[in-house]
């Protein structure tokens, strides 16, 4: 009996194209999961841009929430080279007087001039530094030790002050100390039971005449007749919201003043993410009628909740706000459009400023913080957004799953369909094999 390689040969019919379209009608299911997936993926695809949207507006809200993020007002000094002034959230509109009577400073003494090539004898050397002692730096026996070598023990202690030395035009050489800390209270001094060759003790004090360089001493200025003073050149608690730098002495005037480009730039820029995320989610909910094609987030509950929450915080008034003059973004020229979106009047805010600043800037904290809350809430575990990506991510497997199931049942009917076309192949073949040859046998008979 003839072989059959291939179905239909025995036949005469095409049992591999009936078999091609019986397993594609069985894939059917199939196809349908694997458009299901693709659109799922798409769409954890879309709420991935949407939670980034959702990151921009929290920052943007929290520069709103925080005032440390959102200067108020702005500092100019009339000189800059006597004092400048930096404000921060909280400065009060003004201007203010600065005489800088004196800088601050670090002790600095020079010890005695030593021929070239001086040395040191072993003993201890023992540093008070900001009227406190410290461990003692021991130059071990035998000795002696060069000025450098001095140096550089005193530096390896760490106390508070570095040693260095310098060389003379004549040759001579001098131990010079740095304090590392300026302001009262900051000096040091040195007694010793070590010997410089042919000079004595290396020992000095704070006060020794011709071997005080500067003295350690801190920062003094008058503002509008009132004496303050720092230990370094910043004054930072000198007057609330301003941090002053002194450069040299002098008189300079510092004038504070609002400054309302930034907050409304930083209000721009809320109202900006807040369109971004209403325009994403609106964009692709739409339908078009003509092709008969919805957009992903068309019909989905967790999308047009995300509208729904953050219009709840722009319209809401916050608790904190309950004694605040203002009350409502509106207020300071934020309002909202037919279409969703958010417009925003500069005009407003700047009146607003002019007439009350910490009204509006409370009115900005409370609505910053909402939305910043909202919007930690819908994307933390168990939130709108939250679930929504879990819940997809979820049917994914759950498709994949049915997927390999539906491949795995698929395969079998095809096999057996293989098999039974094969089997009727062969039979249908064998027949014709007998048919012929009993049609030449009763030929022969004739």
């Amino acid at each position: 009996m003839a072989s059959v390689s291939s179905l239909g040969i025995g036949t005469g019919v095409d049992l591999q194209g009936m078999l091609s379209k019986i397993i594609a009608a069985e894939r059917t299911p199939i196809t349908t999961l694997e458009s299901r997936i693709s659109s799922t993926n798409s769409k954890i695809s879309l709420y991935g841009t949407l939670n980034s949207k959702l990151d921009a507006l929290q920052t943007a809200a929290e520069t709103l929430q925080y005032p440390s993020r959102l200067s108020a007002t702005s500092a100019s000094s009339s000189d800059a080279t006597i004092v400048s002034a930096t404000a921060n959230f909280n400065a009060a509109v003004g201007s203010y007087t600065m005489e800088v009577t004196q800088l601050a400073s670090a002790q600095k003494s020079f010890s005695a001039a030593y021929a070239a090539g001086a040395t040191v004898s072993a003993g201890e050397l023992n540093f008070t530094v900001g009227g406190e002692a410290k461990p003692a730096i021991v130059l071990d026996a035998p000795g002696p030790y060069t000025l450098q070598q001095v140096s550089a023990k005193i530096n390896e202690a760490k106390i508070g002050l570095t040693a260095t030395v310098v060389t003379g035009s004549d040759g001579t050489q001098r131990m010079v100390f740095t304090g590392n800390e300026s302001g009262d209270g900051k000096g040091f001094s040195m007694t010793s039971t070590a010997t410089v060759s042919g000079a004595g003790a290396l020992a000095f004090d704070e006060t020794t005449t011709g071997l005080l360089r500067s003295s350690a001493q801190s920062a003094i200025m008058k503002i509008d007749g009132i004496e303050v003073s720092s230990s370094t050149n910043t004054f930072t608690n000198a007057i609330t919201g301003l941090n002053l730098t002194a450069s040299k002495t002098g008189t300079s005037t510092i004038t504070v003043k609002n400054d309302p480009d930034t907050i409304a730039k930083a209000v721009q820029s809320f109202v900006d993410a807040y369109n971004a995320v209403a325009t994403m989610i609106k964009s692709n909910s739409n339908y078009d009628a003509t092709a008969k094609t919805a957009g992903l987030f068309n019909g989905d509950a967790s999308a047009r909740s995300v509208l729904s929450v953050l219009g709840s915080s722009r319209t809401t008034t916050p608790s904190d706000l309950a004694s605040n003059s203002l009350k409502s973004l509106s207020e300071i020229g934020v309002v909202i459009q037919q279409s969703g979106q958010l417009t925003f009047d500069k005009t407003k805010l700047q009146a607003a400023l002019s007439n009350s600043p910490t009204a509006v800037t409370n009115l900005l904290q409370a609505y910053g913080k909402e939305f910043n809350s909202a919007i930690e809430t819908m994307q933390a575990s168990g939130g709108i957004v939250a679930n929504k990506l879990e819940t997809m991510n979820s049917a994914i497997t759950r498709f994949n799953v049915n997927k390999e199931s539906l491949e795995a049942r698929i395969a079998l009917v095809e096999k057996r369909y293989k098999a039974q076309f094969t089997a009727l192949d062969k039979y249908v073949s064998s027949m014709q094999t007998t048919s012929s040859y009993l049609t030449q046998t009763l030929a022969g008979l004739s």
